[in-house]
């Protein structure tokens, strides 16, 4: 991939753990990444960074959903909302 099309990546995965976080939904699992300190918005910041901000987001998603309970996630009125939206989006 090239560095702008990683940019986006991250940015996208950042924007998903914001909602998460929003939502209640975090508590720890991306702690490594913040001690990374590389945002979509440096993007000074190598291509090799973002790779690792990226490889640490999907890792504390992973963790999220792998622990989280489905029934604790469906019962999140703001995930219940986006999953109506998109489900109405996609009919």
């Amino acid at each position: 991939m090239h560095k702008e099309e990683l940019v986006f990546l991250h940015l996208t995965l950042f924007h998903v753990k914001r909602f998460l976080e929003e939502a209640g939904l975090t508590n720890g699992y991306f702690k490594e990444y913040e001690d990374l300190g590389v945002q979509p918005v440096h993007i000074h910041k190598s291509k090799n960074d973002h790779k690792k901000a990226i490889f640490l987001l999907c890792r504390g998603l992973n963790e999220l959903l792998s622990e989280k309970d489905h029934g604790d996630l469906l019962a999140n009125p703001r995930l219940r909302e986006v999953i109506s939206l998109v489900e109405v989006q996609a009919h």
